[in-house]
């Protein structure tokens, strides 16, 4: 495919990623805090510059201690940038994330431009994922301190990868094992993706034994460049360390629904990107291109971020097909002699396109609009809230244990993630950490979390009285306000609170306009006399 001039091809890809910041930027600059999680990563953060810079055995949360496996290297550059620069972490959780999910968007661009070998093709491709909500709902919040540059180094390692295989040198072998290494170092699923992604590029793009070969040294480099990690963390946990970490991805039967009705790309309605995406498989597979559409299927069931890089390349591929058809067409039109060119044949690549730039326009805008969603994970706790955990902190025995209810998923669940953090006191419930800790102490999390939240429903205190029978806590914190963005409830809890104040179990000791706060009487775990 031809090659625009540099200087087009740099400016389009300018406005390119200043479409993605803006999108990207709006939940962030409505906020005063990191969006939804990221209290267990700003702990690790503590526990790295408290540690002197050495890797951390273990890392005090919620009551107990969590071994130190996670890939730290993320952890390490906001650690450095508090301690040597100044900058106040949570502000670093903010920002960085930021940053790092933007930069994802030209990332793309040399990937799509790699492996479709078109420029109209990457830019396509990075604009697709620049305005899909799922490319960027996971990666901007909290948490994505580690999830952002996770994502960031594996699309620049896929794209090493894609030269590598095509054409293997020893130094595209270094350069694609470093970026593996530090993906590796920084996020596990970003690894995991990575890896996936690199056998099906290598085996559909350049199957060879040269390209075997220097993949396999890329493979060498990339675990030279994580093992002294790796082997820390083997030497104080075991192989288990790094190995017996719970999948906490979404649910393989709602992947494939989500795919086949078009609600792939996190928007609240069915996506026309997403039927493209869709249909662009399904045509790559009847012409025996299989790449693109297994890449997409197993990037979906690893998690929904991931989806969106072989989704953006699918309509990249779409605006290839429909340029070189377009040409294709101009071509035979401008021919001395040559047969008449139908009206259909003649117009319909450029509707094609014209059809495409709306898609993406539609798309752009639902993006924007994303923090308009109360089931996209883009608020913050409130300062109200804040204060509520504050006072908290002040004011109760520091051995306290609480029961957090807010009606929320755990992944969606600011209040039960931050609690530890801003209130120093025990959560029950919250399932963050309990990954690292094996499968039974997980899914006990996830039973305890998932019980007491459904106590808002019932919105009485016997469901929190039995609740408490299992998992002993001294108090129960209820927040106030709405959680998810102006289109949520005004208040997620008030007959749960109306049915504690009514319950002789339960003494009101703060009422708040962030939180109320119950003391458990010791009837509590059984049902009043």
């Amino acid at each position: 495919m031809p090659r625009y001039p540099v200087s087009t091809t740099l400016l389009w890809l300018a406005g390119v990623t200043l479409v993605g910041l803006v999108v990207r930027a709006i939940p962030v600059a409505l906020a005063d805090f990191p969006l939804n999680d990221g209290g267990l990563f700003l702990t690790m953060v503590m526990a790295v510059e408290e540690a002197d810079w050495a890797l951390p055995v273990s890392v005090a949360w919620n009551g107990t201690q969590l071994p130190f496996t996670y890939p730290p290297l993320a952890f390490y550059v906001v650690g450095w940038a508090d301690a040597y620069l100044g900058i106040d972490p949570l502000a670093l959780f903010r920002f960085f994330p930021l940053v790092a999910s933007t930069l994802v968007v030209p990332a793309v661009f040399l990937l799509g431009r790699s492996l479709l070998r078109s420029d109209l093709g990457g830019l396509t491709a990075a604009l697709a994922y620049a305005v899909t909500t799922g490319s960027f709902v996971w990666l901007v919040q909290g948490g994505g301190i580690s999830r952002a540059p996770g994502m960031l180094l594996a699309v620049l390692t896929l794209w090493q990868t894609v030269h590598l295989v095509r054409s293997p040198t020893p130094r595209r072998a270094g350069a694609t094992g470093a970026l593996a290494g530090l993906t590796i170092l920084t996020h596990p699923a970003a690894a995991l993706f990575t890896a996936i992604s690199a056998f099906l590029i290598w085996f559909f793009e350049g199957r060879s034994l040269r390209s075997l070969k220097f993949s396999t040294a890329a493979l060498g480099v990339a675990l030279l460049v994580a093992t002294p990690w790796a082997g820390a963390v083997i030497q104080h946990h075991g192989l288990a360390g790094l190995l017996d970490v719970q999948n906490n991805g979404p649910d393989p039967r709602s992947t494939l629904l989500a795919m086949v009705v078009g609600r792939l790309t996190g928007n609240p309605f069915v996506d026309p990107l997403a039927l493209l995406g869709l249909g662009m498989a399904i045509l790559c597979l009847t012409r025996r291109r299989f790449l693109l559409p297994i890449w997409l299927l197993a990037a979906a069931f690893l998690a929904w971020q991931y989806a969106m890089v072989p989704l953006g390349l699918l309509v990249g591929f779409a605006a290839v097909d429909l340029s070189t058809l377009r040409d294709s067409v101009r071509r035979r039109a401008a021919q001395a002699g040559a047969p008449a060119v139908s009206g259909t044949s003649r117009w319909g690549p450029g509707l094609g396109l014209g059809l495409l730039g709306v898609i993406l326009l539609v798309e752009a805008g639902a993006a924007g609009l994303a923090v308009l969603n109360p089931g996209a994970p883009l608020d913050a706790l409130s300062p109200e809230r804040r204060d509520a955990m504050a006072w908290i902190e002040a004011n109760l025995e520091d051995d306290a244990r609480f029961a957090v209810v807010t009606g929320d998923s755990w992944a969606v669940d600011p209040d039960s993630e931050w609690f530890p953090v801003l209130a120093q006191r025990v959560s029950v419930g919250t399932v963050q950490g309990s990954e690292w800790l094996g499968g039974a102490a997980f899914r006990e999390q996830l039973t305890a979390h998932g019980t007491l939240q459904a106590c808002v429903a019932e919105g009485s205190g016997n469901c929190v009285r039995e609740w408490l029978a299992d998992w002993p806590a001294d108090y129960v914190f209820i927040p106030k306000g709405r959680r998810h963005g102006p289109n949520s409830p005004p208040d997620c809890c008030d007959d749960l609170r109306a049915g504690l104040l009514a319950d002789p179990a339960f003494t009101r000791v703060y009422d708040g306009p962030g939180a109320t706060i119950f003391r458990v009487n010791s009837m509590a775990a059984g049902t009043p006399e």
